[in-house]
C-alpha cells in the first residue's frame, strides 16, 4: 500500500480516537474533567507517534 495513504489513513483513525476520548473520558472522570481532557490529547500524541513510527519503519 502506498505510504501516503497509511499517513492519511493513520491521521484520520488518531483523529477519530482522540474525538472518542473528548467525548467518553470527561463523563468517565466526572470529578477531574480537566485532567481528562489532558490525558485525552496526551493519547492522542501517543497513538499518532507510533503510527508514524510504524510507518517509518515500513517505508525504510
Amino acid at each position: 500500500m502506498d505510504i501516503r495513504v497509511l499517513e492519511v489513513l493513520a491521521a484520520v483513525a488518531s483523529l477519530a480516537l482522540f474525538v472518542a476520548l473528548l467525548v467518553g473520558l470527561p463523563a468517565l472522570m466526572a470529578g477531574a474533567q480537566g485532567l481528562a481532557y489532558i490525558i485525552a490529547l496526551v493519547i492522542f500524541i501517543a497513538a499518532l507517534s507510533a503510527a508514524g513510527y510504524w510507518i517509518d519503519k515500513m517505508a525504510a
